[in-house]
């Protein structure tokens, strides 16, 4: 008996929604979904808000990402705008491309910048690179959209540098223990702690001038026939967010 009780129930609420007038069956239909039917048309309604609900997430979920990276993207090409004004030297006529430092390669203290810029920006090997202070070090390797950079402190750079006031030569290299110097300094140079070391006239890769560093400490070579200036870099390279690269060297 009990099997036959809900088409029953069904067969009266489908006669009640047929027969009548139009106005009766709106009516009668409209207290059905008030009543009998209502948790079916709340869960109707709560399943099509819900759904709209996740899309409306969605959609803000997909402008908050973009306004972040435009955001971001904003704010670097502001850090780019301050480091060019930040440059403390004259670079000359030499026209340069920023680029911002995106990773390493190498073990650490001979290890080399990678920089978000190369050949289709017209990066070249064996460009030179600087700071906002100072000298950097060279392009080794270019690829299509970054470029890896050999810097001063790694100890397979050398370049002539000289005392920026009495034009005494020496050769710039670094050491394994992330030391600085300017060797093969003649014997009786005017050179002592203070001075400040730049690129020699010597140099070819950077024109005559740009900073280096300045002389902590003077000491004897170990073979007693060269002087030996330890230097305190301008340029950190540990901390550098953007280089410049320039463009067709001197």
């Amino acid at each position: 008996m009990k099997r036959f009780i809900l088409p029953l129930v069904l067969v009266l609420i489908s006669l009640a929604l047929v027969l009548g007038s139009t106005e009766g069956r709106v009516k009668r239909a409209s207290w059905l979904g008030r009543t009998v039917f209502y948790p079916f048309t709340h869960s109707l309604r709560l399943f099509r808000t819900n759904t709209i609900l996740k899309a409306e997430i969605a959609q803000l979920r997909e402008e908050q990402a973009a306004a972040t990276l435009e955001n971001l993207k904003l704010r670097n090409a502001l850090k780019e705008s301050q480091t060019l004004q930040a440059i403390a030297f004259d670079t000359g006529e030499i026209a340069f491309e920023v680029a911002e430092v995106i990773g390493y390669s190498g073990q650490f203290q001979q290890r080399n910048l990678v920089v978000n810029k190369g050949s289709a920006q017209g990066i070249e090997t064996g460009d030179p690179v600087i700071s906002a202070r100072g000298i950097v070090g060279r392009v080794i390797s270019v690829s299509a959209a970054n470029c890896v950079v050999l810097p001063f402190s790694n100890p397979r750079f050398q370049i002539p540098v000289m005392d920026k006031v009495t034009s005494v030569q020496g050769i710039l290299q670094s050491d394994l223990a992330g030391k600085t110097n300017m060797n093969m300094i003649k014997l009786g140079s005017q050179i002592s702690a203070g001075d400040t070391i730049v690129t020699s006239n010597l140099s070819t890769l950077y024109p005559k001038g740009y900073p280096v560093g300045t002389v902590s400490r003077i000491s004897d070579s170990q073979d007693y026939l060269f002087i030996s200036a330890e230097l305190e870099p301008f340029t950190q390279v540990e901390n550098l967010e953007h280089v410049f690269i320039l463009r067709g060297g001197q």
